[in-house]
């Protein structure tokens, strides 16, 4: 989010105050948050049991080159091997078996083992995460909502697993499986979509429009490639590189202070919005919803004391000239109490 600070925001809350905080951005990352790619990449499990299948199961759809080192294979495993997915060494572990791999996981549970792999795989810089064991690992594996190619993840950073998966588990009944094609029919039809809208704010309208209706009307059918070209017809008329239609515009009285209890129609319109009008008292939990591009503008408070209809008329006015370029805009104000 971009955040414009006006002259009259730069007053401090009161200690008292009943306002949300944002998240405790002084707090440092225990670890960086990033996917790496490992397709064709030679990736080693250390151990033949149920810790090391779980691994195994996401890294062969990660098309990684997965070699196994165990004495023992569990069944699930060896018809991996099998198939030819994964290959397996039954060999004792020595160091050089590390030598061009992408990472190490070591699921032996062999605190002797975990030693020797350590040195092995320091002395080469290559990242080892050794399962359940935090202060070993240079990276960890967070908790996974799959819904492939759309792929979210959770992480506490180690500190709380637990409510990482039960995080996840909520999110699984919120977020529609059909996320997955659309996803899909998006990264099939991008160079479709780039041919007719040649700019980036007409590009991002418009999948922002595709993916809402698409998400809307899940239940009632599946969205189909057909749609992008009729969404396409729609936006620009007659396939043209027409300009981008006028942007939508919203005023919300706001009266909570954490985003969860907020009208799902007003925390859509903040996540969809270019740019965020809001007063002073308005949660930071709330603001945080806007996105990372979005420009979030403070507007002061609005009181009886400064003619607080003219004032909003002004907003309104701004928005309508930000609306007519093709931004998406939502003032978000408090009841006028004092």
């Amino acid at each position: 989010m971009t955040h414009y600070r006006a002259p009259q925001n730069n007053t401090p809350r009161d200690a008292g105050s009943h306002h949300t905080a944002l998240p405790d951005t002084s707090e440092n990352f225990a670890y960086f948050p990033a996917f790496i790619h490992v397709t064709g990449k030679k990736v080693l499990v250390l151990g033949g049991g149920e810790v090391a299948l779980g691994k195994l199961r996401i890294l062969i759809r990660s098309q990684a080159e997965v070699t196994v080192v165990a004495p023992e294979i569990c069944d699930d495993i060896a018809v991996m091997v099998d198939d030819g997915r994964i290959v397996w060494e039954s060999t004792p572990f020595v160091d050089t078996m590390v030598n061009g791999a992408a990472m190490v996981f070591d699921a032996a549970d062999d605190p002797y083992l975990t030693a020797r792999v350590q040195v092995a795989t320091k002395r080469r810089n290559i990242l080892l995460n050794v399962v359940d064991k935090t202060p070993h690992c240079d990276f960890i594996v967070p908790a996974i909502l799959d819904r492939a190619p759309v792929m979210i993840t959770i992480s506490t950073g180690a500190c709380a697993p637990a409510l990482a998966r039960i995080i996840r588990q909520r999110l699984e009944t919120v977020l529609p499986a059909t996320m997955s094609q659309l996803a899909r029919i998006a990264r099939d039809a991008r160079q479709k979509v780039a041919d007719h809208l040649h700019d980036n704010v007409s590009r991002q309208r418009f999948w922002t429009h595709f993916f809402q209706r698409g998400l809307q009307t899940h239940s009632a059918r599946s969205v189909g490639p057909e749609d992008v070209d009729l969404a396409l017809r729609q936006f620009v008329p007659d396939g043209s590189s027409a300009t981008v239609p006028g942007g939508q515009t919203m005023l919300a009285d706001v009266h909570v202070d954490n985003a969860f209890d907020l009208p799902h129609g007003i925390a859509r319109a903040i996540e969809t919005a270019d740019i965020v009008f809001h007063e002073d008292h308005i949660a930071d939990d709330i603001l945080t919803l806007a996105r990372r591009d979005a420009t979030v503008i403070p507007i002061g408070c609005i009181t009886l004391a400064e003619n607080p209809e003219r004032k909003r008329q002004n907003i309104a006015q701004q928005s309508r000239i930000f609306a007519r370029q093709g931004f998406n805009i939502v003032t978000l104000t408090q009841t006028i109490t004092h």
